[in-house]
């Protein structure tokens, strides 16, 4: 072998070693259910790295397995049952989260993304383990000034194309273009260590409120505002539903004095006019 092709040889034996142990020097992020955050804006900052590092960890590993490209629905299956088995599979989105019970629900048009496009499973997966670690725990300081650690119970992972809107308003608010919805039950402590701590109340309504936040950036209206326009709205309906009700009442209170008069024609041949002249307005 001349020194000149040993050489080139010797390069890609390396490029290629060097390529293999980045791939693995990648880990899998661990996440500290005792590490405590002060705000609850803090904890979702925790979070949100958490996601980031595990969507670096999954790409590395889709590559180093051989299915960082195109794989089958089935195969995208199995992978997720492989690396989070704690989810479990349901073809339709429960409606409300069970204690003990950390349910998936993706729709075919998700599935088929995840399994086209290896870059956004890879995102997905990131969000998908992110969410799962609340079951091990979070640790907050509370009000009191003491550390307090709370856990999810039980969640409701939803994937799907109906979650890119919120009340027929806009994309969902920080899903990054995946459109993910989640509901959960959590086991939290007592009360007396006071309660966890926010920096804005804009972050609660924007946890407890998402549809209404996100009303609000359309609209540049505050969120009170949008509240006050939701409750005349549903007042107005209201209103119009009662109306409707009692024109209906009216309308069958006529037929029912129409159908007594014809009754009443059709057994008295000697019926008045008036009597008569009903029939001409009421269908």
């Amino acid at each position: 072998m001349s020194t000149m092709i040993q050489s080139e040889f010797n390069i890609r034996i390396s490029a290629s070693y060097t390529q293999q142990s980045n791939t693995a020097d990648v880990p899998r992020p661990i996440w500290d259910p005792k590490k405590a955050y002060n705000y609850l804006e803090d904890m979702g900052e925790g979070f949100k790295e958490y996601k980031r590092k595990a969507t670096n960890y999954y790409r590395s590993d889709f590559a180093k397995n051989g299915t960082d490209g195109p794989i089958r629905v089935e195969e995208l299956k199995d992978e997720i049952k492989k690396y989070m088995p704690e989810y479990t599979f349901t073809n339709r989105e429960p409606k409300d989260p069970i204690k003990g019970k950390y349910y998936l629900y993706i729709d075919d048009s998700q599935l088929n993304k995840m399994a086209s496009d290896p870059a956004y499973r890879a995102r997905v997966f990131g969000l998908m383990d992110s969410e799962l670690q609340g079951k091990n725990g979070y640790t907050l300081k509370y009000t009191s000034g003491k550390n307090v650690t709370n856990s999810i119970a039980g969640s409701i992972f939803s994937l799907a194309e109906a979650n890119r809107s919120i009340d027929g308003v806009g994309q969902m608010p920080g899903s990054e273009g995946i459109p993910y919805h989640g509901s959960a039950c959590a086991s939290i402590s007592c009360s007396s260590e006071g309660v966890a701590r926010v920096r804005s109340q804009a972050y609660i309504d924007q946890v407890m409120h998402p549809g209404k936040c996100l009303a609000a950036k359309h609209t540049g209206k505050s969120l009170s505002a949008v509240s006050s326009a939701e409750k005349r709205a549903a007042k107005s309906q209201e209103e119009h539903k009662l109306k409707v009700c009692m024109e209906y009442k009216q309308w069958l209170e006529t037929k029912t004095k129409a159908e007594e008069l014809q009754d009443k024609f059709l057994t008295d041949l000697n019926a008045s006019d008036d009597d008569l002249s009903i029939f001409d307005t009421i269908s």
